[in-house]
């Protein structure tokens, strides 16, 4: 349906059905392009307003999620949520799902080539794809500052099977013509990950725009500072929808049963045991360092008493 106003948006035809069965001629069908603190903003491919969500969405806990296609007033409060496919959802408070975005085609996994590289986490952002039908993609970014890019992609292959792998660098340009010629026109994707991966810099350099704010991240443990601080859907030059998301640290699957990635496991424990040689080398390096200082502390004491009268 290219001639529907939400045609660009993503409209699907068989959503009209949908809309049509719920009776009221006054309601427009609309995208949730925007929702910040529990408030939405819609757009019905005319016009964009904030729409808050009506009573008995938010008593019976249906509130509208990123990339959602609603039925509104016009100008008005959301009345309905049309049926989601392509949901990303994780375990919120109490268990309950919380919906993170919907109607999404493809999810951009972003994780940087530093010490936040963590597979036990991938591996759960794999598995909430993977409940909701999401066709997920790697994103290894700030390849730049990787002291071997090709080693640390390889490793992430080998633990994820058939799943797509791509390096980027967002700083230096590079991969980002293969993940625009993932965006067609029309598409949905999800940006995750978590802060300081460089999601905010890889959406400005596929929007050619400084469009979001971004931060360094931290020296100590190369994580990273929120600069996102709400989910949006932003229009790509090229006619794909991209939903920015903020970072998120806890990533639980909606049940315990969903699958992870087990290769995953053993690149972590390869990791694990990196890390603890490494910690171990700088224990031992600084075991020869205070030695050396007592020594020195030692010659200073017998060379001060040797001078005295």
């Amino acid at each position: 349906m290219l001639d529907h106003p939400l045609a660009r948006l993503g409209w699907r035809a068989n959503l009209t059905p949908h809309l049509d069965a719920l009776g009221d001629p006054a309601l427009v069908a609309a995208r949730v392009v925007v929702v910040d603190r529990g408030r939405a903003v819609v757009d019905d491919g005319a016009h964009a307003w904030s729409a808050p969500p009506a009573g008995r969405l938010r008593r019976a806990g249906a509130m509208p999620a990123t990339g959602d296609f609603v039925a509104a007033l016009p100008d008005g409060p959301v009345r309905a949520v049309l049926p989601r496919r392509g949901v990303i959802a994780r375990r919120g408070d109490g268990g309950r799902p919380e919906v993170l975005a919907a109607n999404v085609d493809v999810a951009l996994l972003a994780t940087s080539m530093n010490r936040d590289l963590n597979p036990r986490r991938l591996a759960r952002f794999l598995a909430i794809t993977a409940r909701g039908e999401v066709e997920p993609v790697v994103l290894l970014t700030k390849s730049d500052l990787a002291d071997d890019p090709v080693k640390i992609a390889d490793d992430i292959r080998d633990g994820v099977g058939s799943t797509p792998v791509l390096t980027v660098s967002a700083r230096t340009g590079a991969g980002l013509a293969a993940v625009r010629t993932l965006l067609a026109p029309r598409l949905t994707a999800v940006l995750l990950g978590t802060s300081g991966v460089g999601k905010s810099t890889l959406l400005n350099a596929l929007l050619h725009e400084e469009r979001q704010a971004t931060a360094p991240i931290r020296e100590g443990d190369d994580r990273g500072r929120h600069t996102t601080v709400r989910r949006e859907l932003v229009a790509l030059a090229g006619g794909a929808l991209l939903v920015d998301t903020p970072g998120l640290r806890l990533v639980a699957p909606l049940e315990d049963s969903d699958p992870e990635v087990p290769a995953l496991e053993a690149l972590e424990d390869k990791q694990r045991a990196k890390r603890e040689r490494r910690d171990r080398e700088r224990a031992f390096h600084r075991e020869i360092y205070r030695d050396m200082r007592s020594r020195r502390r030692e010659r200073e004491g017998r060379d001060v008493s040797r001078r005295r009268p």
